[in-house]
């Protein structure tokens, strides 16, 4: 009576696991996943291609479920949260920054992909020099999606009202967007320009103009594990006296005061609203113009894009931006995460994603495809890439409170707090104090 009273406990179990057709029901048997990803939360990608992104992924991934929550949003929320979370096996991939990168490896929270990318057969497919910035200290710790190199967009029907002349120089560019203030009556200002403290834009908007007064070098280098600071308090002066005379007080000033120490939110919205009539920027923007009749407009018909200005005495230089998918060294399914990441950058939906929001893809069979010539977005992905060739990309190094310390030297300068001399000796003293304390 036991044995025969224990045989039909152990069907009922198997009979309520399994279900009426003897399965286990899928639902169950799904592992889950996460990936955060800025673009998908603020709407750099369309928010449809982000539901098709989620029907896709179901088919490519049938034994997982990939959370719809893709993080915080902004790039600073979603490092500072990753950085607070990610020994708890969450997110199990992150999209992110360069920039961010280092910090994660100098925190051991991302895995080394060496060994899963070596055995992929399409590894050949990723162009090299997007793969070169994420190898730090001999190792892999992202795949990079999305490359660019920031030029500075324009609008051409308003030069061409005018009759102005696209500026090439930063002389030339302070002039010519006071001179299109004057003309709009300030209803478009000439020039935008992040610049708010802990903003990623503005990080890489004054990393350029940095580039540029040193003639390509980078701040910092890395030898052997030894980091050496390069800038001088000259040439940070005149990247500062740039802001101090964007913003400086004037009838018609170039940048409009009332949006200093702002960033992205309101410089991608504001140009595609027609405020400012320059801006830096990078192919991300072609995400905009499905916001408004406006923005498609502007996008579409009245927007060029050409060559950052630079300093008459230094070279012109720009940032280059590689944007990685990482994974988390605390995820608790490794091999799943690898799954995820080889869907996030295969062919199609890497050229997908971009042909969406305008990139340029790192993957050589991803730029032949013909949806981006289908889509109209073909000359939109030239006019960045035609500044690669003089981008440089960022040292491998902890960016947070470096570029915190250039930012606040830029608000010391924009606020009229110190002059462009004395913020320039403020930020060589505070990034030496940084070096000696060994927080890079």
């Amino acid at each position: 009576m036991c044995k025969k009273k224990w045989i039909l406990i152990g069907l009922s179990a198997v009979l309520f696991i399994s279900g009426p057709f003897g399965l286990i029901s899928e639902g169950i048997a799904k592992k889950s996943l996460s990936f955060w990803n800025m673009p998908f939360v603020t709407q750099e990608v369309s928010p449809e291609y982000v539901i098709q992104w989620e029907k896709d992924v179901q088919t490519a991934l049938p034994d997982f479920t990939v959370d719809n929550f893709y993080g915080p949003g902004k790039y600073k929320d979603q490092r500072d949260k990753f950085l607070l979370q990610a020994k708890s096996g969450t997110p199990d991939v992150i999209e992110g920054l360069l920039e961010d990168t280092a910090v994660y490896v100098q925190k051991g929270l991302i895995e080394p992909l060496d060994s899963y990318f070596n055995s992929w057969n399409e590894k050949g497919q990723f162009i090299e020099s997007t793969l070169a910035p994420l190898r730090i200290n001999g190792k892999l710790y992202g795949l990079p999606y999305n490359t660019n190199a920031r030029a500075m967009v324009y609008r051409k029907d308003i030069f061409e009202k005018h009759g102005l002349a696209v500026p090439k120089t930063w002389d030339e560019l302070i002039q010519t967007a006071r001179k299109i203030t004057e003309l709009t009556s300030k209803k478009t200002f000439g020039f935008y320009v992040c610049t708010e403290v802990g903003g990623p834009r503005a990080a890489q908007e004054f990393i350029s103009w940095y580039y540029q007064v040193s003639r390509r070098q980078n701040m910092f280098e890395v030898v052997n594990g030894n980091i050496k600071f390069n800038a001088t308090v000259d040439q940070l002066e005149k990247v500062l006296t740039l802001y101090d005379e964007l913003f400086k007080d004037a009838t018609f000033p170039a940048c409009d005061p009332n949006v200093r120490g702002t960033g992205w939110p309101v410089e991608d919205p504001g140009y595609v609203a027609g405020k400012w009539a320059m801006a830096p920027m990078g192919p991300w923007l072609w995400g905009r113009r499905t916001e408004s009749s406006i923005a498609k407009d502007i996008l579409e018909n009245r927007t060029a894009i050409t060559r950052l200005p630079y300093s008459s005495d230094g070279e012109p230089a720009t940032y280059l931006e590689v944007k990685p998918i990482m994974m988390n060294a605390y995820s608790k399914d490794k091999a799943g995460a690898w799954k995820l990441i080889q869907y996030i950058v295969s062919k199609e939906k890497m050229a997908n994603w971009l042909v969406d929001s305008g990139g340029i893809p790192a993957r050589k069979d991803s730029t032949d495809m013909d949806v981006f010539e289908k889509a109209g977005v073909q000359w939109w992905m030239k006019g960045f890439a035609n500044e690669l060739p003089i981008s440089v990309t960022m040292a491998p190094v902890n960016w947070g409170p470096v570029s915190e310390a250039n930012l606040r030297a830029v608000n010391f300068v924009i606020y009229d707090k110190k002059t462009p001399r004395e913020a320039a000796q403020w930020l060589y003293d505070r990034i030496t104090e940084l070096k000696k304390n060994n927080e890079l």
